[in-house]
């Protein structure tokens, strides 16, 4: 079994306009050190996930952020509904969170999945590039049993989904040179 066959990717699913004003918008605000998911609580572990995040929500004091909330919210949920009758056979729907993130120069996440237990159980996983000017940075997936790994090229605007679950271990290799910027959004 090759994860690539399970990894679904939507090209142009964001304009280029749309990507590079959400980049300007996010270049004016303050991120934050990202934090790792765990049973016991959130922590900030630069030796697992050194990146930083902002949170894009509904409810937000930033007209602005509110904005792009909904309109990748509605645009992800519409992306969701075709991965699942293509792929699921049954109707996802609803975003529950949905972050920016930045990745710097040295910028990395170790292998990892995105289903965090019982109190987050997120069952679908999204991840729009916003930008490709920079070097490393992939997301890389391995097979299940181990071998194999499928890198997925960056393209502005390109979105990829795959199941959140232990089936899908993921990472996002260290940033040689530039800045990532990429949404992440999950669906429960």
């Amino acid at each position: 079994m090759e994860i690539k066959n399970f990894v679904k990717i939507f090209d142009n699913v964001f304009s280029a306009g749309v990507v590079s004003a959400l980049i300007r918008y996010c270049n004016t605000i303050k991120f934050n050190d990202a934090a790792i998911l765990l049973e016991e609580g959130n922590i900030v572990d630069k030796k697992t996930r050194d990146t930083q995040n902002i949170s894009l929500n509904q409810f937000h004091k930033s007209l602005t952020n509110v904005h792009y909330a909904n309109l990748i919210g509605k645009t992800l949920t519409d992306v969701l509904k075709i991965y699942g009758q293509e792929y699921l056979d049954f109707y996802l729907d609803g975003i529950n969170d949905i972050q920016v993130l930045k990745y710097s120069e040295g910028g990395f996440y170790t292998w990892h999945t995105d289903h965090a237990g019982i109190k987050i159980p997120r069952t679908m996983s999204i991840v729009t590039f916003l930008n490709n000017d920079y070097e490393g940075g992939e997301l890389a997936f391995r097979n299940p049993d181990g071998t194999g790994e499928y890198k997925v090229e960056p393209k502005v605007g390109r979105v990829v989904v795959f199941p959140s679950n232990f089936m899908y271990p993921h990472t996002v290799i260290p940033v040689r040179k530039g800045t990532r910027y990429t949404v992440v959004a999950w669906a429960i």
